[in-house]
């Protein structure tokens, strides 16, 4: 399963346990990427408010669209 890199402009598509490309993502700060990373908690907090949150943040972070 993949996905559309939510990032502006961006048509790479990325595997679907990805957020965005490679690219895109280290155009997001350091601290936000923590942030998904600390949520996400190995998959178990896959779907949290926590990590819903944290993506939406990190996506915008970039101008792109969640």
């Amino acid at each position: 399963m993949s996905h559309k890199c939510p990032g502006p402009s961006c048509s790479r598509m990325v595997a679907g346990h990805m957020l965005m490309c490679r690219v895109h993502w280290y155009q997001v700060p350091p601290g936000l990427r923590s942030e998904v990373w600390d949520a996400w908690r190995g998959g178990a907090g896959a779907g949290t408010a926590e990590h819903r949150e944290a993506i939406l943040a990190a996506i915008k972070s970039i101008g792109g669209k969640a």
